[in-house]
């Protein structure tokens, strides 16, 4: 079980449960409790959401470190190995993140603008705003488990 699976089953256990009470209180007409679960379903989509674009930031660093490295080590010639022994060889060293996006997918392409539109949202939500615009989270849960998976050096 990945953890995106194991995150995906906690975050139903909890979205699950608020929205029952959530529901529960807009039959009975209960507004101020509605409205603190409401809240409360927001806040848990945000806390996952960065929580689980986190591992595919990390997914991305490493695959695009292992690139870099692969490119330095094979290619023979100076002129052509040039481009990549500028480029960090160290997962730890600072490097744009959406220029290591652009390392292990096509830029401009569907998924290179899928995960950047992500990025804009974990960065809003990472400086205490919120979503900029409506997500669903079990389709965005699928899709950054995609990600993961083929997002490879």
């Amino acid at each position: 079980m990945s953890v995106f699976d194991k995150l995906e089953t906690l975050f139903n256990e909890i979205d699950n449960r608020y929205s029952s009470i959530e529901f529960e209180a807009r039959t009975k007409c209960w507004s101020k409790k509605e409205q603190q679960y409401q809240s409360k379903r927001e806040l848990n989509d945000q806390a996952y959401f960065l929580f689980m674009f986190s591992r595919l930031e990390d997914r991305i660093r490493i695959q695009s470190t292992a690139l870099i490295i692969k490119k330095q080590a094979s290619i023979q010639s100076w002129r052509q190995r040039a481009a990549w022994d500028i480029l960090p060889s160290s997962s730890n060293e600072n490097y744009p993140f959406k220029k290591r996006l652009a390392l292990v997918t096509q830029k401009g392409a569907s998924d290179y603008n899928l995960v950047s539109d992500y990025y804009k949202e974990r960065n809003s939500i990472a400086h205490g705003g919120s979503f900029t615009r409506p997500i669903s989270m079990p389709t965005v849960i699928n899709q950054l488990k995609r990600l993961y998976r083929i997002l490879k050096a």
